[in-house]
């Protein structure tokens, strides 16, 4: 059984691929189809919020069940089944900082934000959780630094509203691929 790396996404995937084995095959294939269905899905999701600031549940919601499935699949037919822990791991820390955060300061966290967390934990934790922890890191530094950049230009004020969902996005998916 090979041991679990704690790489990027691509590095699994030309792993599996270089396994030149069916179930690796298959593990990569999962695997790039549940960070697809996740990043394309983000795209919109981002525009929405930047938008309507506003993250649908109705689109947030069976990202669930699907990048667990995938990402979930992936692991097992990788030979790499901690893999399923760290993406539970990534679950509650990304989930429970977001829940923890809304319950601290609601008018700061959107719900759809948290809905929005506990996906992104997942699929950061797949990756492992150092991934997760890094992924809020860069979330919260990349959205900081563009609501300061807004300030200096006062193009908002201290009460504007940024929509913070695209961060997140940006900031697991970038982790992900080139972490």
């Amino acid at each position: 059984m090979m041991q679990p790396m704690t790489a990027s996404v691509g590095v699994f995937v030309g792993d599996q691929l270089q396994a030149a084995s069916t179930s690796g095959w298959l593990a990569a294939a999962t695997c790039a189809l549940g960070v697809l269905v996740l990043a394309c899905t983000g795209v919109w999701l981002a525009a929405t919020d930047i938008r309507y600031h506003r993250l649908p549940r109705k689109v947030v919601w069976p990202l669930y069940p699907a990048v667990t499935a995938l990402l979930g699949i992936s692991a097992s037919l990788g030979g790499e089944p901690v893999r399923w822990w760290w993406m539970l791991w990534g679950l509650m820390i990304m989930g429970g900082l977001f829940v923890l955060l809304r319950l601290v300061y609601p008018a700061g966290m959107g719900l759809g934000d948290v809905r929005l967390a506990g996906v992104l934990g997942i699929a950061t934790g797949f990756a492992s959780v150092g991934h997760t922890f890094m992924a809020i890191a860069v979330t919260f530094v990349l959205a900081g630094l563009f609501s300061a950049a807004l300030l200096a230009m006062r193009k908002i004020d201290m009460t504007s509203r940024v929509a913070f969902g695209p961060f997140m996005l940006v900031g697991s998916l970038g982790v992900l691929a080139f972490v």
